[in-house]
């Protein structure tokens, strides 16, 4: 298989995962089960980390975008929220993976913490332009979100790390 052919089925079954994965987190858990396993953030960091960082911005926009048109799911005002937020994660993890070659578990934990970060600051400025001063209610939300999803930051750890070195030595065989 050629490069491009790989990246090509690599991004179409990453954003198939990126949508069957949350719906079949939300059937065995219920509506909270994706805010706890963060399903749409670990194809977008494997995403960025696998194919690089356009690829991760895309399929990370992009999977929150399909979900939302297909089941009406993350519901609209969490929409542009998680758009901005999942593909950071694609991003950050793709920059910090491929074009600075950092370890795997380093790109992680930066991936991790610049898409918390954007999704903080999307919430910041959501707030002001709604002139909601209340910043211990943004906090909350925030802190909230954090612990809510400590399950799934653990499993991504768990799954990120071994599943990107595997495939990358099967994107590079010829």
């Amino acid at each position: 298989m050629k490069k491009s052919t790989k990246t090509i089925t690599f991004t179409a079954l990453l954003l198939a995962l990126g949508i069957a994965l949350p719906h079949l987190a939300h059937s065995l858990g219920g509506q909270t089960a994706g805010a706890m396993w963060l399903p749409m953030h670990l194809v977008a960091i494997l995403a960025g980390m696998l194919l690089g960082p356009l690829v991760g911005l895309g399929v990370g926009a992009a999977t929150p975008l399909l979900r939302f048109f297909i089941f009406g799911m993350p519901p609209m005002p969490l929409l542009w929220f998680m758009v901005l937020e999942v593909a950071a994660y694609g991003l950050f993890a793709g920059l910090c993976r491929k074009q600075t070659k950092m370890p795997v578990w380093a790109s992680l934990l930066l991936s991790q913490v610049a898409g918390r970060g954007v999704r903080m600051l999307s919430l910041f400025v959501a707030a002001r332009l709604l002139n909601m001063t209340n910043v211990a209610a943004a906090t909350a939300v925030i802190t909230s979100e954090l612990i809510t999803g400590l399950p799934g930051i653990v499993l991504q750890w768990a799954v990120i790390p071994p599943v990107t070195r595997r495939l990358l030595l099967f994107l590079k065989k010829k």
